[in-house]
């Protein structure tokens, strides 16, 4: 009795009970992880096999058509001198047709971009004149108000347009 009882871990029923049932609960997550994760990577991995041979099947078939491609283009080589002479002749003609609708559809939209450019031109000016226009009755304005607001002589008129004239700035004129 004393050798069972000295024992660091002791084996009675509900410890070999606990083993086992840990044991058993053990088994049954790794059946039930199996059914989960496993079957999905094996359905993926399938599907990729199945991808991969559909992919070989395909270049393959690429293949096949390339060596009758490479047939044909041998037969078409013997005879295409005198083919490219009429596609170079073809071409000459084409590109001269092209290059003459090139030369009038260019001139064409020049001459819209160049009356178009003059009038906006035009616009612009009556509308740097209708701004100069209500520049100078704005100054007009603050002349009069400060005129008829003060006594008139001629040392206040002259004093009260220079003040005028530095309050508004020489840029507003210049510009």
């Amino acid at each position: 009795m004393y050798l069972i009882e000295s024992w660091i871990i002791n084996f009675d029923a509900q410890m070999l009970a606990q083993t086992l049932f840990h044991g058993i609960s053990v088994l049954l997550l790794f059946y039930i992880l199996s059914k989960l994760l496993l079957n999905p990577v094996r359905e993926l991995l399938q599907k990729r096999k199945d991808g991969i041979a559909k992919e070989y099947s395909f270049i393959k078939d690429e293949k096949k058509k390339a060596t009758e491609l490479e047939k044909e283009y041998k037969e078409k080589l013997a005879n295409i001198n005198k083919e490219a002479d009429e596609i170079l002749d073809n071409a000459r003609k084409k590109a001269l047709l092209k290059e003459s609708e090139i030369i009038k559809s260019a001139d064409d939209e020049a001459a819209r971009l160049i009356s178009r450019a003059n009038l906006e031109i035009e616009r612009e000016k009556e509308k740097a004149k209708d701004e100069i226009k209500n520049e100078i009755i704005e100054v007009a304005k603050i002349l009069a108000s400060k005129f008829v607001a003060s006594s008139i002589d001629k040392s206040t008129s002259d004093k009260l347009l220079d003040e005028t004239l530095e309050s508004i700035g020489e840029e507003t004129w210049l510009s």
